[in-house]
């Protein structure tokens, strides 16, 4: 921005002292300053520069690596709509380190060079830190959703017992070095056994680093019953400045974005207020009484006290309902996805003493739990996209307990 700034400047001053020049000579240098400075030349320049994910239908996604712990992931770039990686490897604070350290290799483990039997073997700084990602994590909305492996395979998962390369982001505590060629021997069935070989070629700074991986050669055989077997032969592993040209970015994608769209949605939005449960409270639940109610009752799995539990009863017919309300609160969202999720398909399990289903009823999701013996029904589902609503019956058959909890307004709750 101040770099665009200090264009328009330059172009006032260079208008106000050459008045008298010819307008085409001017005009060609204002066009080539322009051009120049435009945002628009350059990033076109870039983008074809960065790197791509094939076939990418996923919009804009955060780019963290979470070597340092999921509870302390690292902002390290974005992947645009267009599938184009962006990265942005920042700085660390002395905070983000000390908090990973618990989690950080060392350069001599991470080379192995204990049992290296290379006797020209070198390693400066051996006991440095190393944090090492190797592959990139993906978030949307601040939830991991997926992430995105390097390989210059073109499978859509890389492969460790194929040839080809892969690379780790490696962060270093300290500049180190590592130069050796190790060596062991691998035995393996049927008396066979190879060497197994890896070269070490490392420099780090302190910060980011690239290190690639590359597998040279595979052991490869047929057992005796007939099963073909590879295991890794010769590595090489070393520096690079940039990402080589020939590498594919392979994305695995695990989120259900049906599901993180209505989570998003309920955690943007406001809670029922006590006071609006209190004039909402029915006093009959189709010919049933209300007996008792509470507000803000301790739920177990659900950490929020945004809820009401009523109880009505006619005799000796008993329905217990708990409506939550899941806005802005992430255990009753997660609990509300949950339900959303196991009551999507239609399924049935019988019981010991009755049955277990899920199944669509008037529009509406609904898991049900049916004890016949003790004629207790448990109705589950969501309602109103936003409450989850559970009601215990005791004497009341699953069918008649729905007909009840449909006279439940539970619209008022949340109506202008």
């Amino acid at each position: 921005m101040v770099r665009f700034r200090l264009g328009h400047a330059m172009l006032r001053k260079f208008a106000d002292s050459n008045k008298t020049k010819r307008a085409g000579s001017q005009n060609a240098v204002l066009f080539l300053l322009l051009f120049l400075l435009s945002p628009n030349s350059s990033a076109k320049v870039t983008d074809a520069n960065l790197p791509r994910i094939e076939g990418y239908t996923k919009g804009e996604l955060e780019i963290k690596a979470v070597g340092f712990g999921l509870d302390n992931p690292i902002a390290v770039g974005r992947v645009t709509a267009d599938g184009i990686i962006h990265f942005d490897w920042p700085e660390l604070t002395p905070a983000q380190i000390d908090a990973s350290e618990f989690l950080a290799t060392s350069l001599k483990r991470f080379t192995r060079a204990r049992s290296c039997k290379d006797p020209k073997a070198s390693l400066t700084n051996a006991e440095t830190k190393l944090v090492v990602n190797n592959y990139i994590q993906l978030f949307k909305y601040g939830q991991p959703v997926g992430f995105i492996t390097p390989s210059t395979q073109k499978d859509q998962a890389h492969n460790a017992d194929q040839l080809g390369s892969t690379i780790d982001w490696i962060y270093s505590f300290s500049d180190a070095s590592a130069k050796a060629n190790c060596s062991k021997t691998v035995s393996t069935s049927g008396d066979r056994s190879f060497v197994d070989s890896k070269v070490y070629d490392i420099e780090l700074k302190k910060g980011w680093n690239l290190v690639s991986k590359t597998l040279t050669a595979t052991e490869d055989w047929v057992t005796e019953e007939g099963r073909k077997v590879s295991l890794p032969k010769s590595k090489v592993v070393r520096s690079i400045a940039e990402i080589p040209e020939d590498i594919h970015w392979h994305l695995k994608y695990t989120a259900n974005d049906e599901l993180l769209e209505i989570e998003q949605r309920l955690f943007t939005q406001t809670p029922v207020a006590k006071q609006r449960y209190e004039s909402w409270l029915p006093n009959k639940l189709g010919n049933l009484e209300r007996t008792s109610y509470e507000i803000g009752k301790k739920i177990e799995r659900i950490e929020t006290a945004n809820n009401v539990n009523l109880i009505f009863t006619s005799g000796a017919k008993v329905v217990d309902v708990t409506v939550v309300d899941s806005a802005g609160n992430k255990s009753a969202v997660s609990m509300f996805t949950l339900m959303q999720d196991m009551a999507s398909r239609d399924w049935k399990e019988d019981t010991e003493t009755g049955y277990r289903s899920s199944e669509e009823i008037d529009g509406t999701r609904v898991m049900t739990d049916y004890n016949e013996k003790e004629k207790k029904a448990t109705l589950s589902y969501n309602s109103n996209d936003r409450f989850l609503v559970k009601a215990e019956s005791k004497n009341v058959e699953p069918d008649e307990l729905w007909g009840y909890l449909q006279t439940l307004n539970l619209e008022a709750l949340i109506a202008e």
